[in-house]
């Protein structure tokens, strides 16, 4: 998933195990549409994984993480 800024609003990290014990992590960056909640930008990324890696259909998501990108400023818990 591509950002055309650059780097997006959030990080995230994806990782998916299918049924015969492979797995596949992506990451990136991503800015949300406004009104996007957090299992539509899941949804999203999971279904972009599974475009790019087809054996995993049907995986089982082994770790997702979303946080905002900033490491200062608005939004970063202190």
């Amino acid at each position: 998933m591509e950002s055309n800024t650059g780097q997006g609003t959030h990080m995230y990290v994806l990782s998916l195990q299918n049924s015969q014990m492979s797995a596949c992590t992506i990451s990136g960056t991503y800015t949300p549409a406004p009104g996007a909640t957090r299992f539509d930008i899941f949804d999203r990324l999971r279904l972009d994984a599974v475009r790019e890696y087809p054996s995993m259909e049907g995986s089982i998501v082994v770790y997702f993480a979303l946080e905002s990108n900033a490491v200062t400023g608005e939004g970063v818990a202190r």
